[in-house]
């Protein structure tokens, strides 16, 4: 759960995006709006467009969103054209406190790029080298 100390990119002039997913039809809504850099070389804000919203946590007059993500932004001003407010989010969204458990680490997208033989002292070996000459590593 968040907490009243975390630093939170405020997005103004926000407006929602609506889709919905390809898989089920279920609604998914975006946030985009204008972010403020904190960094002084470039004060000027930045146009964005969130991921998916997955849930969102009130902390005192402050309504965040997080993102699929797990980004989390404060809402500052609505667009002039964003008829639509935080209560629209809060009939779609879960509450933080009330939504699922990120799901467990997923590695079937994942790579192993190299590994080690157990009990080994050599190098690791490069994965998915196999015959092919050219992924071997190449020996003086």
């Amino acid at each position: 759960m968040g907490s009243k100390t975390n630093i939170r990119n405020v997005i103004d002039r926000w407006k929602i995006i609506h889709a919905k997913a390809h898989n089920g039809g279920q609604y998914i809504a975006c946030i985009e709006g204008l972010v403020a850099s904190s960094n002084p070389r470039y004060p000027q804000p930045s146009s964005i467009r969130t991921s998916y919203l997955t849930a969102y946590e009130i902390e005192g007059n402050t309504f965040v969103v997080i993102t699929a993500r797990r980004s989390e932004y404060a809402l500052g001003t609505r667009h002039p054209s964003e008829f639509l407010t935080e209560d629209f989010l809060k009939s779609v969204l879960p509450e933080r406190k009330r939504a699922a458990a990120p799901s467990p680490f997923d590695g079937a997208g994942t790579q192993i790029t190299a590994y080690m033989e157990p009990d080994s002292q050599e190098a690791p070996t490069q994965a998915g080298a196999g015959d092919n000459p050219a992924a071997k590593p190449r020996t003086p």
